[in-house]
């Protein structure tokens, strides 16, 4: 496991998100993305020198612009803290930044192994606990009423990290690339991603590609809008026993090209996702090594623009005891 250091928060200003980490301060406005500015970055090649050594921190963020409802969860509070996990790649200079949003009483922690497979290929993985949705959450698995918050909450943390980069007196300046950004989740934060990368109605237009796994296309009322070219890589269990494969491969099917889909067999929900300590169902010999091939080859294709990677997430998806893999990229 990789050692974590401590966080620290501070009251927001008025009218404004404040963080704080490792005794750096940055605010900006929110807004699904619209008040953040885009600058000229050149992104380090993260390629060269894989595994990267990695490291992980621990921030937490207050975003006094909107409340979390009251439920099962507890009481309605005026703001909304969010526990941000990194896991950081030791390079020098700006690197991708993927956003990856756990389920239903899930964590970032479940998922260490995955974060740390992505840093060593170059990758800055933040990694949000909602503040409804995660295990250590009162309630957390009936908190559904929360989730729709959550793609503002990935906004909200692409804000925040985004200014601290930015600034020159943090102690993340210059690390993330924000013209090169990813979305991934799973289950509830697969369809929170869907919503935050993909649907017209809800998307941030900084993220450029997006994974979604074991990720349902509709949740209570709020059905999944898909009239925008994102490109999407789908990866489900077929035998899931709470987001059916049928309903997996019809969201998968009303996604715009490029798009791509591996069909894990044997395998259930969450389990060929998590770290083995904690992982929902058995996993199934060699998926644990196709998950983290194809989804940094993913990345590589579609943060990096490494059209040579085409052929190695087919390469890498194409293992027919383990998986199967199907593509539309025109």
């Amino acid at each position: 496991m990789s050692m974590r250091v401590g966080r620290t928060a501070v009251k927001a200003v008025p009218a404004a998100m404040v963080l704080v980490l490792l005794g750096a301060v940055a605010a900006c406005s929110s807004g699904g993305g619209a008040a953040t500015a885009r600058t000229t970055t050149t992104t380090v090649d993260v390629m060269a020198g894989r595994p990267h050594a990695v490291t992980t921190r621990q921030l937490t963020l207050v975003d006094t612009s909107r409340p979390t409802p009251e439920g099962a969860g507890g009481p309605a509070e005026p703001s909304r803290t969010i526990d941000v996990w990194l896991t950081l790649p030791e390079v020098d200079g700006p690197t991708p930044l993927v956003v990856f949003s756990h389920g239903m009483a899930g964590h970032p922690r479940k998922f260490e192994q995955l974060a740390r497979a992505w840093a060593e290929a170059g990758y800055a993985v933040a990694a949000p606990a909602f503040p409804r949705s995660n295990a250590d959450a009162p309630a957390s698995f009936g908190n559904l009423y929360d989730v729709p918050n959550q793609p503002g909450d990935v906004s909200f943390v692409l804000d925040q990290l985004l200014a601290m980069s930015a600034d020159p007196s943090s102690g993340l300046a210059g690390r993330f690339d924000p013209a090169r950004i990813g979305a991934a989740g799973l289950s509830a934060g697969g369809w929170t991603t869907y919503r935050v990368a993909v649907d017209p109605t809800t998307r941030d237009p900084r993220i450029v590609a997006a994974i979604a796994m074991s990720a349902p296309g509709q949740l209570g009322d709020g059905r999944l809008t898909t009239t925008t070219a994102v490109p999407v890589l789908v990866m489900h269990g077929d035998r899931d026993p709470l987001v059916s494969p049928a309903s997996v491969v019809a969201t998968y099917e009303s996604l715009l090209p490029p798009k791509r889909m591996v069909t894990l067999l044997g395998a259930g929900h969450a389990g060929e996702f998590e770290d083995a300590e904690d992982a929902l169902e058995p996993k199934v010999p060699g998926q644990d090594a196709l998950i983290s091939a194809v989804t940094v080859a993913f990345w590589d294709r579609y943060l990096l623009g490494d059209t040579s990677a085409d052929a190695r997430i087919t390469a890498a998806a194409d293992q027919p005891a383990i998986a199967t893999y199907e593509e539309s990229l025109r």
